[in-house]
């Protein structure tokens, strides 16, 4: 089945049926065998994870249980934050937000405000036009921000 979905050409071999053994003899056999140089498997039981890693021929194991818990943090703490893009695996974010009226930041400079150390604010959308944000601008009501 391998040889007829075109193996020996690829580059990835993605193993994502709903068996573990299924998915680690995939990526073994793809790597062993026919010389496929990354492998991607689906972990569905989170105490198979250990064995995904380079005993089985595995360059990334995707722990279903752990992406989908990792979703449900972030849909119930974002608020009125929006992900616009995800980067390094999922380690850094770009995120969108919309300042309500009632806001506690209001009338605040951005370079008075108590951000995580990691945190940028990298854009600010105000009555439709771009604003280059600086330690000194202030945020207003229904202003959009990128961070």
């Amino acid at each position: 089945m391998l040889e007829q979905a075109g193996i020996r050409d690829a580059q990835v071999l993605v193993a994502l049926t709903r068996d573990d053994a299924t998915n680690l003899v995939l990526c073994y056999a793809a790597k062993t065998i026919y010389g496929v140089p990354r492998t991607i498997a689906s972990i569905n039981d989170p105490r198979n994870g250990w064995l995904y890693d380079e005993k089985f021929k595995v360059n990334v194991g995707l722990d279903n249980t752990e992406i989908l818990a990792h979703l449900i943090e972030e849909e119930t703490t974002m608020g009125d934050m929006m992900t616009l893009l995800k980067l390094r695996r999922g380690q850094y974010s770009l995120v969108e937000q919309r300042i309500p009226a009632n806001a506690a930041l209001l009338g605040t400079p951005i370079k008075d405000l108590d951000l995580p150390e990691n945190c940028v604010i990298v854009a600010l959308i105000r009555k439709g036009d771009l604003v280059v944000p600086r330690g000194s601008t202030i945020f207003q009501a229904n202003d959009e921000f990128w961070r």
